[in-house]
């Protein structure tokens, strides 16, 4: 669900995934938590998508006139005679139809979203993948026309026409991409088979949403729970450890009877990208993933060095985790239940609070276009039945929204999820001010950056406020793990997904159990389970195939980097660096307008280098050194320490309504 990078609307759409430039950028990954629980009983808080189209009718005469408009593209390819008028003719009717298309496939993706079980509505959803697809193949043979040019001819004519300068960075990447470039006629065959390479993603979610028979079990407190992604996100969490224990036994022993099935899924797809990867001439799928916004493999392979050298921290936690929850065995059923409870409500006004004063370094303009934005009809708030779970942004219109999707349930997880997610929509609101369409759209490896980097200054503000031991408690823990689930958890993913497509590159055969295999390696070593730091029965090796985000490639690492980033930027801007507050603002309304890697060299981080990810460790231990400092004062009987406390003003005064 990634949204990727869009320069050049004529150049780069020719190239993507229909799919995954629809799609709205997704909410925090820290564990895949969904929000789940109890609906409330309250006023619908909902988003006014008549801001895109006064009713469905005017949806599909645009629907329609962005095909109408396709075609002619198409019919181009033998004609056209490249010149920098023409080119820039092109560029800006390639760009104007995609905006529209991209306000067409917004409408449809978010409304049905609201109800995935309306058939009309998941129709409209698969009109505007089509519609995609026709605009995939129309526009395939652009990029080798453009590589046939030449970067001489072409830079002339950028240099020569003034229209040119909002598509420079686009022709460029499509320069850049020449050797990955097949004809035209391979294009457009590549375009029109998107659709069908994208089945294993799509059977593997039919199976997991509408085809296995999920167990209901009943708790100690004899409720009972439906065990889908959505029960077992709530189960896992339960304060009972044999309910924990039944929870995961059940979920998992359920995907047990799958394994061969969602292998075949999974493997099908890792087969497919890898085929994609070797169409393109690149030598691995992994190499493929990381063209696109031209990152530097170095930030890959130091990651995954880094949080393996890491994992005695990590394990660390976990036996943290088992004193604070008093348990002698530590299991992989302890890790989702929280360390520390509160009273305390994180409603919708709670949360728009901490996320405005949580920015108030970025300054006043800032802080009050976030206000403006929270204020209503942007946001669809609470679950409700037939809701997608989870929350995402969707930026993808560029004269309207951002648009926010919440499942909010009052809880300080729901309030950063909340803080995320407004994060990623004034990142988008920074952008579309400072970029035209043409470079306005971000990579998510600036993107969920710009996201956590706002949960990890609430946090630190929530601390400012907290005045007990058990409130810091509460939000130590918190931090804590965040960085577990982002951090290592989502790391853990990310070198998974390295070692199944090697496999298939290397000529293997990926079945399930194959994958069962190379996952409870990986799993034993972050776990730390010969070590005898964390238990894990058999039947949880299984977890792989609970994680759809193996079906975007190469997708998750980026979590890791963005956690490691936010952490720089959020002390640098707490200790009041105004030049990296500076930088860092500056970076995001860069939007997509240079390389991801490259707009964070220019703050002064380099991701390649060890530094950012040693200081993720770095915040981990010194959390847990004051957590252990609270519970040994606990057990030797002595008081806490008087502490000056920060007040948490409103700057909005109300919140999202």
């Amino acid at each position: 669900m990634k949204q990727q990078l869009l320069s050049c609307a004529a150049l780069a759409l020719a190239l993507a995934s229909p799919a995954a430039i629809a799609d709205p950028m997704p909410g925090p990954m820290w564990d895949d938590h969904a929000d789940a629980g109890p609906e409330a009983e309250r006023e619908p808080v909902e988003w006014d998508l008549t801001r895109l189209y006064a009713d469905v009718e005017a949806w599909d005469a645009a629907r329609l006139d962005v095909l109408a408009r396709v075609e002619p593209i198409g019919e181009m390819a033998d004609t056209f005679e490249p010149s920098a008028d023409s080119i820039a003719d092109l560029s800006e009717l390639a760009s104007d139809i995609a905006r529209e298309a991209l306000r067409v496939s917004s409408y449809a993706f978010m409304d049905s979203d609201t109800d995935l079980r309306n058939g009309d509505k998941l129709a409209r959803r698969g009109q505007a993948q089509a519609m995609f697809a026709a605009y995939g193949e129309a526009t395939a043979w652009i990029s080798p026309m453009v590589q046939a040019v030449g970067e001489k001819q072409i830079e002339t004519w950028i240099a020569e026409e003034p229209r040119l300068a909002e598509h420079a960075f686009g022709l460029r990447e499509t320069l850049r991409s020449a050797p990955h470039t097949l004809t035209p006629e391979g294009e457009s065959l590549l375009a029109a088979a998107s659709v069908a390479l994208g089945g294993a993603q799509r059977i593997y979610t039919q199976l997991k949403n509408s085809d296995i028979p999920w167990p209901t079990i009943t708790l100690s407190t004899g409720e009972e729970i439906r065990l889908d992604a959505a029960g077992y996100v709530k189960g896992r969490a339960a304060e009972n450890r044999q309910d924990r224990i039944d929870v995961f036994n059940a979920f998992f022993e359920t995907y047990q009877q799958f394994e061969s099935s969602l292998g075949e899924s999974l493997g099908s797809h890792v087969q497919g990208q890898v085929f994609r990867a070797s169409q393109r001439n690149y030598d691995s799928a992994l190499e493929a993933a990381l063209a696109g916004d031209n990152i530097p493999r170095e930030v890959y392979d130091t990651l995954l060095s880094e949080v393996n050298a890491a994992l005695p921290t990590l394990h660390r936690y976990f036996k943290l985790r088992g004193r604070i929850l008093g348990v002698d065995e530590f299991a992989f059923h302890d890790i989702y239940p929280n360390l520390v409870e509160t009273d305390q409500v994180f409603d919708l006004e709670k949360s728009a609070q901490i996320a405005a004063t949580a920015s108030e370094p970025f300054g006043q303009d800032y802080v009050q276009n976030l206000c403006l934005a929270m204020s209503g009809g942007w946001s669809h708030a609470y679950p409700s039945q037939g809701k997608r779970g989870g929350a995402y942004m969707s930026g993808s219109v560029y004269d309207v929204g951002p648009y926010v999707l919440l499942n909010h349930q009052d809880t300080y997880d729901s309030a950063s999820t909340f803080i995320h997610e407004w994060g990623h929509a004034m990142h988008t609101i920074l952008a579309n001010d400072a970029q035209p369409f043409e470079t306005a759209r971000y990579s998510i490896f600036i993107a969920e950056t710009a996201a956590i980097t706002k949960e990890v200054l609430a946090q630190e503000k929530m601390l400012d406020a907290a005045a007990t031991d058990e409130e810091r408690l509460f939000f130590l823990g918190y931090a804590l793990e965040q960085m577990r689930g982002t951090y290592f958890r989502q790391t853990q993913f990310a070198e998974f997904e390295a070692a199944i497509h090697e496999a298939v590159e290397n000529g293997e055969s990926l079945t399930g159990t194959r994958m069962t295999e190379i996952y409870t390696d990986i799993f034993n070593r972050y776990y730390g389970v010969e070590e005898g730091v964390t238990v894990v029965p058999e039947s949880y090796n299984l977890e792989w195939a609970y994680i759809p985000h193996f079906f975007y490639d190469f997708y998750v690492y980026q979590y890791s980097t963005s956690l490691a980033a936010a952490v720089y930027y959020a002390d640098k801007i707490r200790e009041g660096d105004e030049e990296t507050t500076e930088a860092y603002l500056n970076m995001l309304e860069a939007g997509g307008s240079a390389h991801p890697y490259d707009l964070k060299l220019a703050t002064g981080l380099d991701m390649a280098s060890p530094a950012p990810y040693r200081a993720v460790e770095a915040r981990m231990n010194r959390i847990m050194d004051e957590i252990e400092e609270i519970l040994d004062r606990r057990d030797s009987g002595q008081s806490a320490p008087a502490r000056a406390t920060v007040s948490l003003n409103n700057p909005c005064g109300a919140g999202d309504s």
